[in-house]
């Protein structure tokens, strides 16, 4: 699998927040809202770590899925008009993969037949299709891209840290309260699949992890 290099995604992200400002100018005052999301949620995930086998055994190796508020993190949307915006988000992740060997011997310090676990950090931009209804309501649409880092809590043969590019796109939506002074503070739901391009494996092997994010969130509009 070809390698993506780092500096061409953040010079692609930064090119989507100078593009944003660009056009920021073509909405309205009234358009151009800041929006702030601090979220949690889990995460689905299908990642097979590979096999790696001698003549005394035979080792494969798969991750588990993220239990519901171990996956955390934060948005930051701005409405270009009242129908399109960006946004960049920052969120972190634990979660545990599993051995399942045919005899019971130990590689380095991890038994394995057991489990290990790692922390992902994600980072990334995102384009943002909505739909503001009259009752508060504001469907959207999202796709984007952005850099994930994975790393095991303690180091283990064969299995490093790694980072690779970060594909996402789903939708969700937002609820904004009605009444004097509230219209600034609301809540959101949020579903996404991630592609990533690159993931723990075993020597030899590669890995291309899977999954789908659901969070919920509370909502802050600044201005």
């Amino acid at each position: 699998m070809r390698r993506l290099d780092r500096r061409s995604v953040a010079r692609n992200v930064i090119l989507v927040g100078v593009l944003s400002l660009a056009f920021s100018a073509a909405g309205s005052a009234e358009d151009r809202r800041l929006e702030l999301t601090g979220f949690f949620g889990g995460l689905s995930i299908d990642h097979d770590l590979g096999s790696v086998s001698n003549i005394f055994f035979t080792t494969t190796g798969q991750a588990e899925d993220v239990e519901f508020f171990k996956y955390y993190g934060l948005r930051v949307d701005f409405n270009i008009t009242r129908y399109v915006g960006v946004e960049g988000n920052l969120s972190r992740s634990k979660n545990t993969y599993s051995f399942t060997v045919v005899d019971d011997i130990e590689l380095d310090r991890v038994p394995l037949g057991d489990q290990f676990d790692a922390t992902q950090v994600n980072y990334g931009a995102n384009l943002i299709f909505q739909y503001p209804t009259a009752s508060g309501v504001v469907p959207y649409g999202t796709a984007g891209a952005g850099w994930q880092k994975t790393t095991p809590d303690q180091a283990i043969s064969g299995i490093d840290s790694v980072s690779g590019i970060d594909i996402n796109f789903g939708g969700g939506v937002k609820y904004f309260f009605e009444g004097p002074g509230l219209p600034w503070l609301g809540v959101r739901f949020d579903i996404r699949y991630h592609i990533i391009s690159e993931g723990l494996a075993f020597i030899g092997n590669e890995a291309s992890p899977r999954g789908t994010e659901i969070t919920i969130g509370g909502v802050v509009r600044p201005f």
